[in-house]
């Protein structure tokens, strides 16, 4: 009837096509293309209500839907979303669940006819005990599981990584069950050295906060339990809730692999299956398989290669799932009949705060965690910083020069999927939005190192870097006090310090600058400064904060192919910054700022500074010297250990597999049989053109012949004038 009106009074504004208007068939098509275009860009579809003016309107827009998630469904077989037990769902697995589902559907709409009102039917569709409307509960691929698994209640594990609701895989996979009971359980004893500490501490008990105001918001809550051994609570919860499945996004660390690995053991004893899920990496670091050497524009184990074989074996990251599929979902999600004891998260031990000095305040003025709060933080970042970020992102001392969504990704109240799509499916150009995206892209690459070298926190990727001689005794002590509170008589330095200390964060440019600080110049060993980043960092993340420090302090796979100047500070042009960090300072002209030993003694008496008073002088001050004698301990260091050197004099690594490969190594690092310092020649003939020919290293980095060809010219040029 509606076709047959809109042939001869069409609403105004309202184009329908031929097609459109030949059949109902033909309008069906038409309406469910759009719905995936809805999909596709994440938009929400609103239901216009004088639309649906009877039950049988309502049936017809559920069949839509269901419609478009059978499309999403095969759209998204063979994806590695989640694992039943030991194994992982193929395409005809998947099949055979949606045929049930399909069946299940049929069955719960003939059982529906006899209800007695649209109310009742309506009420009947969210609380069902039928698993019939799953598919409209999620667009993710339901696990393999009999109905009488989904009809018992399903545990869902929330851990330190995906304190969230939206776009949360495990979460969504639970919905399938009759009842669903959202669980922490927190273990002080299983955190260890690289679990969670400090200042993560507080931003995730803040963030677990959120989530349980969130959950009671549809009726739900977050059952916190506390002890020494979580699989026992978890095995205690099973039994009290009679639970059939567990649900859990896997962390990918170290610890974590050994805590799913008992998690699996205890339920496979108890009968209760076990689903892992992956929502917080765009890519299972376990998944892509990369080739020994130099591949894909780099190295084994770089960026490239790494995101080139991710999109090429797994394809584009999986597009995350609607903000109004997670409203509808949590709309009709239920809790058990009866809720199993729980503490209050301010009951758990976590970030107990000692003593008068409220710490904890400054951390959470500044990153204050729950979804809204990581939803408002994206959105400002995107309007005020995203478009600059490729010109300002090392800039400290520009506001949204950088997102500062960091903590949000660590803690999980933001999903990485989110975020990737958000960058992808803007309207600035590809030139501008590619380093920030590939920041994600990083964090994966973090977390494919911590995969393959499962010590990497605290020991050398290199293994013969192990053998590196650092300063130690009582001067490293000294150096390396200075350092971590800020008080090196080095500006730039002493701010990233303090702020880190105040805050629990400073900008990735400033963490390089400390970072190349601590190795290069102080010459002390990269692991002091990991493990006191992992402690007042509130985006501590292992395996991203151990790729850092590995790679400033050599060993890592991608050794870092520069100096970070603890005095050149561009990272913070204006001095804005360091007057904020380092407030002695402030008076100081911009032109002695970062450098005030190089101040005539009437500037320092006009600004207020007294060089050992005021401000410390320099914890050293022969830059160059200190330097040299860092690189000669990693030259001594190789000449010992040869058969770990390249024809080329590159660092060789032995892979899992037992394969050996190449990684990238600084020149000034690489060496011949003899020892000596491979040196590059300069000089040769010049060319007819005038330009001498230059043998041009084939070191990362390096733009090859032509590149340098167009800079003597420049020279020369510049020399003429």
């Amino acid at each position: 009837m509606l076709i047959a009106q809109q042939k001869f009074r069409p609403w105004n504004g309202v184009f329908l096509n031929d097609e459109f208007l030949s059949s109902p068939d033909g309008a069906r098509r038409i309406v469910v293309q759009m719905m995936r275009l809805y999909e596709e860009y994440s938009s929400e579809i609103l239901i216009e209500a004088p639309g649906v003016r009877s039950e049988k309107d309502w049936d017809v827009v559920e069949s839509l839907l269901r419609e478009r998630d059978d499309y999403l469904l095969s759209s998204l077989v063979g994806r590695d979303v989640v694992e039943v037990g030991d194994d992982k769902m193929d395409e005809k697995q998947i099949g055979k669940v949606n045929k049930v589902e399909e069946s299940r559907t049929s069955r719960d709409d003939d059982d529906d006819d006899t209800s007695g009102s649209t109310t009742s039917k309506r009420r009947k569709t969210s609380t069902s005990e039928s698993t019939g409307d799953s598919l409209m509960k999620s667009n993710l691929p339901p696990t393999n599981l009999p109905s009488k698994i989904l009809n018992q209640a399903a545990i869902v594990l929330f851990h330190s990584h995906d304190v969230r609701l939206h776009d949360n895989v495990a979460l969504q996979m639970a919905s399938h069950h009759k009842h669903v009971v959202p669980v922490f359980l927190w273990s002080k004893k299983e955190q260890g050295p690289w679990g969670v500490r400090g200042c993560l501490e507080v931003v995730l008990k803040d963030a677990l906060s959120n989530l349980d105001k969130k959950l009671k918001q549809y009726n739900l809550r977050l059952v916190c339990r506390e002890g020494e051994d979580s699989s026992t609570m978890l095995r205690e919860i099973c039994n009290e809730c009679g639970a059939g499945a567990v649900y859990w996004n896997k962390e990918h660390t170290t610890e974590s692999r050994i805590r799913e690995e008992t998690y699996r053991t205890v339920l496979q004893e108890i009968d209760v299956q076990s689903i892992e899920c992956q929502s917080s990496l765009l890519y299972d670091p376990s998944s892509p398989s990369l080739a020994a050497g130099f591949h894909g524009g780099g190295h084994w184990g770089t960026l490239m290669p790494f995101k080139k074989t991710c999109e090429k074996q797994l394809g584009m990251p999986r597009r995350p799932i609607p903000r109004a599929d997670t409203f509808f979902m949590l709309e009709r999600m239920k809790g058990p009949n009866e809720w199993p004891a729980s503490k209050d998260v301010e009951g758990l031990n976590i970030a107990m705060i000692n003593g008068n000095e409220e710490w904890d305040k400054p951390i959470l003025d500044r990153f204050p965690m729950s979804e809204d709060d990581a939803v408002a933080n994206m959105n400002t970042f995107f309007q005020h910083g995203f478009a600059k970020y490729e010109r300002d992102r090392s800039r400290a001392d520009i506001d949204w020069s950088t997102s500062k969504l960091s903590a949000h990704l660590r803690i999980g109240s933001l999903s990485p999927n989110e975020l990737y799509y958000k960058i992808e499916d803007s309207n600035l150009d590809y030139n501008d939005r590619k380093t920030f995206s590939r920041r994600l892209i990083w964090r994966d690459l973090a977390y494919f190192h911590l995969n393959s070298f499962p010590m990497m926190r605290d020991t050398s990727i290199r293994l013969h870097y192990e053998q590196t001689e650092w300063l130690s005794g009582e001067e490293e002590d000294a150096r390396f006090n200075a350092w971590k509170t800020g008080n090196t008589g080095y500006p730039l330095v002493d701010s990233g310090m303090r702020e880190l200390w105040e805050t629990g964060w400073m900008t990735q440019s400033v963490r390089m600058v400390v970072a190349s600080f601590l190795v290069e110049y102080l010459r002390v060993n990269w692991v002091r400064g990991a493990k006191w980043f992992h402690y007042t960092l509130v985006d501590a993340d292992s395996a991203i904060n151990s790729m850092m420090w590995q790679n400033a302090g050599r060993s890592g796979i991608d050794q870092w192919n520069f100096i970070m100047s603890p005095v050149a500070a561009w990272q913070d042009a204006s001095g804005e910054y360091t007057k904020k960090w380092c407030p002695e300072l402030s008076k100081l002209p911009k032109a002695v700022l970062h450098k005030p030993w190089e101040a005539p003694t009437q500037v320092l008496q006009a600004a207020g500074v007294v060089l050992g008073e005021t401000y410390p002088t320099r914890i050293i001050s022969d830059l160059k010297a200190e330097r040299s004698k860092s690189v000669e301990a990693v030259l001594k260091m190789r000449r010992a250990n040869q058969e770990s050197n390249s024809d080329r004099g590159y660092d060789m690594i032995t892979l899992p597999d037992g394969k050996r490969t190449v990684v990238f190594t600084k020149k000034e690092f690489r060496i011949d049989p003899q020892g000596n310092v491979i040196k590059e020649a300069t000089q040769s003939k010049k060319s007819s053109s005038g330009i001498s020919k230059v043998k041009v290293g084939k070191g990362r980095g390096r733009k090859g012949k032509k590149a340098l060809q167009k800079k003597l010219l420049r020279q020369e040029a510049a020399g003429k004038k």
